[in-house]
């Protein structure tokens, strides 16, 4: 069978979660707080929030020359770029701006969460990753499978599952960004300690990643979400499942070749939502080549 051909690299941040992951997403990947940050003015923390992400000039094109330049130009395309080490103070902003935005919007003032959302979403997370799911020997027994395929409800709650699905609705165009800036972080513990008051037990995103690849549980649940979610918890999945590999701490033996030939398809035909779709491609043709 032949290989898409591996592209050129690009400006990727550092390999690591959750969740989501661990991502896995943003729904999973809050923190917890003690204490509420200083506030930022509405204007200041909505500034942060829209600027533009990050790019850099990968590709060309050529357009039609304008009056008194006779000749074709060539134009740069810039491809966005994943947040890297040098952009952690940034990403750490971009996430207390988005908590300081979710605290203005009416879906939820309406909840009348007893805290601000960075204290009430950072508790969820952290029971999240302080109850992992079971990742070895599901099928043993019918109770284990039923458990994995209702963990999320069992932890959060009813009515967390409903907000937390709220505001993906109402926040998908930030989602893919959010992830990102989380991403990064989880390569730097004591920046989520000191700035989101979150910890983040040794193996908690790795149990978390082996559960939506490998387990029955993680993968209808995933078959349940719309094809951006999907993609972007597959992805962050494999990085983690790579990086325990690289630190020979891969307990479950997981194999990535399957995974990683489905996503890469996945993201090549039907990606194009993704912002940072060229960087994950380039990602995943690397991976794909190592684990051939």
């Amino acid at each position: 069978m032949k290989l898409t051909p591996k592209r050129s690299p690009s400006l990727l941040f550092p390999l690591v979660v959750l969740t989501l992951v661990a991502a896995g997403a943003f729904w999973f990947f809050f923190h917890r707080s003690t204490s509420q940050p200083p506030p930022q003015p509405p204007a200041v923390a909505e500034g942060i929030l829209n600027n533009p992400l990050p790019t850099h000039p990968a590709e060309e094109t050529l357009v039609p020359g304008t009056p008194g330049t006779p000749q074709d130009q060539v134009v740069p395309i810039p491809i966005p770029a994943l947040p890297t080490k040098d952009d952690l103070p940034q990403a750490i902003d971009k996430i207390k701006a988005f908590y300081q935005h979710l605290d203005q919007q009416q879906y939820i003032l309406a909840r009348h969460l007893d805290a601000p959302s960075h204290i009430y979403l950072t508790r969820l997370i952290q029971k999240l990753l302080d109850t992992p799911p079971v990742v070895t020997r599901e099928t043993d027994d019918l109770l284990t499978i039923l458990k994995n395929s209702t963990h999320l409800f069992r932890i959060l709650g009813k009515d967390n599952i409903l907000l937390s699905k709220e505001i993906l609705i109402h926040e998908k165009n930030k989602t893919e960004e959010l992830m990102a800036n989380y991403f990064l972080l989880t390569e730097h513990p004591e920046a989520f300690d000191k700035e989101l008051s979150l910890t983040i037990p040794e193996d908690a995103l790795y149990q978390y990643a082996c559960f939506f690849l490998n387990t029955m549980g993680g993968k209808l649940y995933l078959s349940r979400r719309d094809s951006l979610t999907r993609m972007l918890v597959s992805y962050y999945a494999i990085v983690l499942i790579h990086r325990s590999n690289t630190q020979g701490k891969n307990a479950n033996g997981i194999q990535l070749q399957p995974t990683l030939d489905l996503l890469t398809s996945e993201i090549e035909e039907g990606g194009n939502s993704l912002h940072y779709k060229e960087a994950y491609l380039d990602t995943l043709y690397d991976l794909k080549e190592k684990y051939q």
